[in-house]
């Protein structure tokens, strides 16, 4: 490397000739070991698997281009567990409707312990983000991955 300075058009063009290189997929053993990774961070919860983000899906029937609701459906178990999240509220279901104790993890701390009422729903202000979902089923504990906005 030399130490002289780096013009800021020349870097720029430099950062993004480095994204535009088409990657190849990662190999679904090394998906495979990522996931093995992250269980032995905490034996006893297991990772929820993501069944819908609906930032990554054409939603029907809604008007207009941009939505202020996200919508997360995840299988744990037997069960599923649906976040919906708006600018002021998280809603947390979980089917079937069984009262479970949920924590919501921030990078703050800011999340809590909460429980969900027969009908296997909560609903709770807003969690900053990065955050994510941990709730105790019958069949184990599961946590959604990290969400960040």
């Amino acid at each position: 490397m030399t130490d002289e300075l780096i013009p800021d058009d020349d870097l720029v063009r430099r950062i993004s000739q480095a994204f535009e290189r088409d990657l190849p997929p990662i190999p679904d053993r090394l998906s495979d070991v990522a996931l093995e990774a992250f269980q032995w961070r905490r034996a006893d919860v297991s990772l929820a698997e993501l069944l819908f983000d609906s930032a990554h899906e054409e939603l029907v029937g809604v008007r207009g281009a941009g939505s202020e609701r996200r919508s997360f459906r995840y299988a744990a178990g037997d069960a599923v567990l649906r976040l919906h999240l708006t600018a002021s509220t998280m809603i947390v279901m979980v089917e079937p409707p069984l009262s479970v104790t949920c924590r919501i993890e921030t990078s703050d701390d800011g999340g809590g312990e909460h429980r969900t009422d027969e009908l296997g729903e909560l609903v709770v202000d807003a969690p900053t983000f990065p955050m994510r979902v941990e709730i105790d089923l019958p069949g184990g504990t599961f946590a959604t991955p990290w969400i960040t906005g």
